[in-house]
């Protein structure tokens, strides 16, 4: 279901480029934790180390420091790892016409088809998408005037990939794109009114090599469509925090938050629309949180995962 958000009072972004209002042509998908899917958030343990990300900055956030580094479940630094394969399951297709016939007429599921993001194979736990220098202007920016903080999530394009998937296989490579997040802290200092908003920049698509017939197969009817929508693709997601979908973890090296999400895959073209009303941004996404900053101090977490229930 689409549902429109606000942030409000948001009057427009400082250092993050327009968000995307075009989700005519879409891919929906959710990750959940109770699945092994979702999205780990993780920094460094020293309050003095760059990898520890900035702590406050504005209105009602909390001085834990921010989490430095972002990857899907499958590239987790849990200990011991989750092994997930993929970050997300497709749900749902709204104008992707020859996705869907092909995906009628070869009788394959619609879950079958994920979305996922990680390092590369080989690459260590700090070579994925990060706040690079932490610098306040430059890789974030928050005042204490305002609920939003703005994040630029970076990485090497050569140490990172993401894209769709058939079961376990990639069969579309996305090309490199930064993350932007805004999150919204609310009214209060309670991590229960806070809410993010993600999205990324349009990129283009390509067909992974070394595919089967039928993950060809797959992989040409998603390119079909996209090409038909505008040539390129990016992802957004976005929604409030809830207790259900979080869970904190910590290793020698990192305290984690691990998160299901939710959002989808929009068909566009190469550059975004500009927004309707100026200055202030309404998103229409779909599902559950991307990244979100917690009020619980990370100190407390035990070496182990624990869960947070109601």
């Amino acid at each position: 279901m689409v549902f429109s958000f606000l942030l409000s009072p948001l009057l427009g972004f400082q250092i993050l480029p327009p968000p995307p209002n075009d989700y005519s042509h879409r891919v929906d998908f959710s990750g959940s934790i109770l699945n092994n899917q979702g999205l780990v958030a993780y920094q460094g343990l020293d309050p003095s180390a760059v990898n520890f990300g900035h702590s406050g900055g504005a209105k009602n956030a909390v001085n834990i420091g921010s989490p430095y580094y972002v990857t899907g479940r499958e590239g987790s630094p849990e200990i011991p790892s989750p092994g997930a394969t993929r970050s997300a399951d497709v749900t749902g297709l709204n104008n992707f016409p020859f996705l869907s016939q092909y995906l009628e007429n070869n009788n394959i599921p619609l879950n079958s088809i994920g979305f996922g993001l990680k390092q590369k194979e080989g690459r260590s736990f700090e070579q994925t998408w990060n706040l690079g220098n932490n610098i306040l202007g430059e890789d974030w920016y928050a005042s204490p005037d305002s609920t939003i903080e703005e994040n630029i999530y970076k990485a090497n394009p050569d140490d990172v990939e993401w894209g769709l998937y058939y079961n376990q296989t990639k069969i579309v490579d996305f090309g490199y794109t930064d993350i932007y997040v805004a999150v919204d802290f609310g009214p209060t200092t309670s991590f229960l009114d806070d809410t993010s908003f993600n999205f990324t920049n349009p990129v283009p698509a390509t067909k992974s090599v070394g595919l089967d017939q039928l993950q060809g197969g797959l992989a040409d009817a998603f390119l079909q469509d996209v090409k038909n929508a505008g040539g390129k693709v990016r992802v957004s997601s976005s929604a409030p925090v809830t207790l259900e979908t979080v869970r904190l973890a910590i290793s020698d090296k990192y305290a984690m938050r691990v998160f299901s999400f939710a959002g989808s895959i929009q068909a566009v073209k190469a550059v975004p629309e500009p927004s309707s009303q100026l200055g202030i941004f309404a998103f229409g996404v779909l599902g559950a949180a991307f990244w979100l900053r917690k009020k619980h101090k990370i100190a407390s977490c035990k070496k182990r995962t624990l869960t947070l229930k109601n």
